[in-house]
């Protein structure tokens, strides 16, 4: 549910996932957090209302912040397996498939692949998912014909991994 009060808000976290992804743990799982509980508000309560759907985001990042903060090992689980649920319902989504069997096997689907590979590979996998989920968040911020989305999602997403794994192997010189 993406309405007029939103788009800043979506491309401003999409901005920082882009490039800080990997630096802030603790604010990807908040910002998945806080997504995956906006975008779900709508599947779990029925509701299309704004304000709802922002409590429980506001509500979900939170917890996230918190278990990022606090309990590492159980939040690289949480935050892989909502990023990658994320990644992979956008995808879907975006060539048309939204029927509710084809939303939980995606969800599910994309969920197990993103926390395994988080769990695995956890600075390149930290910031795949969080450029790749940063990418897509920034262009839900605005209304674009499908394929040009993803188009320039990746786009956004190959910029992300750039910077980020400059970054990082930046400080692994020193």
């Amino acid at each position: 549910m993406m309405t007029a009060t939103t788009p800043l808000l979506y491309a401003a976290i999409g901005i920082l996932l882009l490039v800080g992804g990997r630096k802030f743990f603790w604010f990807f799982v908040g910002a998945i957090g806080f997504i995956t509980g906006f975008t779900l508000a709508g599947h779990f309560l029925g509701t299309d209302s704004l304000i709802m759907s922002l409590s429980v985001g506001v509500i979900v990042g939170v917890i996230g912040v918190v278990i990022a903060l606090f309990l590492q090992g159980f939040a690289i689980f949480v935050a892989g397996f909502l990023a990658g649920s994320y990644i992979a319902y956008t995808i879907v989504t975006s060539f048309g498939l939204v029927s509710q069997e084809m939303f939980w096997i995606t969800y599910i689907g994309g969920g197990i692949v993103g926390a395994v590979l988080l769990f695995l590979l956890f600075d390149w996998a930290l910031i795949l998912l969080s450029s790749v989920a940063g990418g897509f968040i920034v262009t839900e911020s605005f209304t674009l014909a499908a394929t040009l989305e993803t188009v320039i999602a990746i786009a956004l997403a190959l910029l992300g991994i750039f910077i980020q794994a400059k970054i990082l192997l930046k400080e692994r010189q020193h």
